[in-house]
């Protein structure tokens, strides 16, 4: 084994250290709660639950137009109350009782309960100039906007151009508005709400800057797939211009074949880690099948390795979809071939150079496009 070799294995090693890590919230810190509020739902209660860490729903009754709302849970925890008409917030668990007008974000509390609106205000205050626009679109208007978002629309319209545009203009501004709220509240608990619903947008210098050990909400229940997600990303990084690492999957007819079969023998090599419940990886199939019939003959192999734990779930997709490339399903356990190459999130794609170097590992659609485009010369 050589020094890479092992540098990339101690690697592995400490990543999977670091997910069998527990952010249980400790049940000994439970506090008692209370947040009264005025709404101008019609309904005749307000939905809430516990939202990170999830837990379960309890309706609390509506009368002339306000609800009390009462519980007891881990301090920090973020609480969401909703009006079944569009007016959610969510709340960190206190010990200072919270008043709040659904519709208008009023807030009277603790300083920390007030930041916290106040950041999903700001949120709220770009969502109504988007929603009108968006709910005025077509479903197919959508979908348009979203597969040219994602993998690139080959009879793409100057009207699908001018909607992508206004699209990717909004998710600018939120993803934006997610870092603000970010780098004003590191002295507290709020950043971990946002990086646990927006972390996969973030990207890894990012990450190495908001999820950090000495941050007030490092351990923060909610801060469970923001680690995972960086360790992976960390990984992933690491890999790049390295050998890559071997595993054994099996074949549909049961034969098992290593990875190290196709790569390293003069080829490209693209791995697919995909699964059939999978709906985004579904959805990139006809993708992936445009790139495969433009590059197999010059020199590309693709691997699709699932990530299914019910094999029979797999063959039917298999049969379903037709993937006219080789087929493997990965073991569970510690060869588990997602985990060796830092995947928490699918579909994840992996570029293997000819000499079996690695040569990305976060690239999908039309950045995918680009980097074979550029490797194979075009």
């Amino acid at each position: 084994m050589n020094k890479q070799t092992i540098i990339t294995c101690l690697l592995v090693l400490v990543v999977m250290v670091g997910q069998a890590q527990t952010f249980t919230p400790v049940v000994e810190d439970s506090i008692d709660f209370v947040i009264t509020g005025t709404t101008t739902s019609k309904n005749d209660s307000v939905a809430t639950f516990p939202c990170a860490p999830h837990g379960k729903s309890v309706m609390f009754p509506i009368q002339d137009g306000r609800f009390t709302v009462i519980g007891r849970l881990p301090r920090n925890t973020f609480f969401q109350i909703g009006d079944y008409e569009g007016n959610d917030l969510r709340f960190i668990v206190d010990d200072v009782p919270t008043e709040i007008n659904l519709v208008t974000g009023e807030v009277k509390g603790s300083d920390l309960q007030q930041r916290f609106i106040q950041c999903q205000m700001r949120e709220r205050d770009i969502d109504k100039v988007v929603e009108p626009w968006w709910e005025g679109l077509s479903d197919e208007e959508k979908d348009r906007i979203i597969m040219m978002s994602g993998n690139g629309l080959s009879d793409a319209t100057a009207k699908d151009s001018a909607n992508l545009e206004k699209y990717e203009d909004f998710m600018g501004d939120r993803a934006a508005l997610v870092r603000k709220n970010i780098r004003e509240n590191k002295d507290n608990v709020i950043p971990a709400w946002y990086l646990y619903v927006d972390f996969s947008n973030l990207t890894l210098d990012e990450m190495r800057e908001f999820v950090c050990e000495d941050a007030p909400y490092a351990h923060h229940p909610a801060m469970e797939r923001p680690w995972k997600f960086y360790w992976g990303r960390l990984l992933q990084s690491n890999l790049i211009s390295k050998p890559f690492i071997d595993f054994e999957a099996e074949a549909p007819d049961g034969t098992k074949h290593r990875l190290s079969e196709y790569a390293g023998h003069g080829q490209y090599v693209l791995i697919d880690f995909w699964a059939s419940w999978c709906g985004p990886c579904i959805a990139s199939f006809p993708y992936m099948k445009q790139i495969y019939a433009a590059y197999k003959d010059r020199g590309l192999h693709i691997v699709g390795v699932s990530c299914d734990k019910d094999h029979n779930a797999w063959l039917k997709a298999l049969d379903k979809h037709q993937l006219p490339w080789t087929a493997l399903l990965s073991p569970a356990g510690k060869d588990d071939a997602p985990r060796l190459y830092g995947v928490t999130g699918i579909p994840a794609v992996i570029l293997i150079a000819p000499d079996g170097t690695i040569i990305s590992t976060d690239l999908e659609g039309k950045e995918l496009k680009a980097k074979l485009e550029e490797v194979f010369g075009e």
